[in-house]
């Protein structure tokens, strides 16, 4: 969420620095719950099943070609002067992973996280073509749409895992 939001203040100024910082409280709360949930869960024996193995070899396929992609396009921008256009480009990919990410894991909330996320990187392209908009408003808008999607991403992880652990008749401070 900072990665994407860092630019807001830059963009925005001092209504961008506010929502900035609101940002920054969200993340450091959501990376406390995550420590928190990892170090509930080490109590337990991990078993391994087939479905895991499945699930871990498509999501390291899928990553090891999305990735690049933002990496390898993110390097030729930058060599090429075109580095306006990094944050719309890594955004829709990180955006379109989400796609195969979501019938991957099985899960309906990346589908509509992965179209948010691409929805704010082409209205972030779209603002790129116009070279009188500063690249930094550039980088702003187009990283709205993946603090949001990461924000809305931690929250449901978050809630996911409180009710996976009541489920399994578990208790989750």
């Amino acid at each position: 969420m900072i990665i994407y939001s860092v630019w807001w203040p830059f963009a925005w100024g001092l209504p961008g620095l506010i929502v900035f910082v609101l940002v920054v409280v969200l993340a450091a709360i959501f990376s406390g719950r995550g420590i928190r949930q990892i170090r509930h869960s080490l109590q337990f024996e991990a078993v391994e099943s087939s479905e895991d193995t499945r699930i871990a070899r498509a999501m390291g396929i899928l990553n090891s070609v999305t990735h690049p992609i933002w990496m390898l396009g993110m390097v030729a921008l930058l060599i090429f002067g075109q580095g306006r256009w990094v944050m719309p480009l890594m955004v829709f990919v990180i955006g379109a992973h989400f796609l195969p990410m979501a019938r991957i894991l099985g899960r309906w909330i990346d589908y509509p996280l992965g179209l948010l996320m691409m929805a704010f990187a082409v209205i972030g392209g779209a603002l790129a073509t116009d070279p009188s908009v500063p690249w930094i408003t550039v980088f702003a808008v187009a990283g709205t749409g993946g603090t949001i999607a990461t924000g809305v991403y931690a929250a449901y992880m978050a809630g996911e895992y409180a009710r996976r652990t009541r489920a399994a008749g578990l208790s989750f401070p």
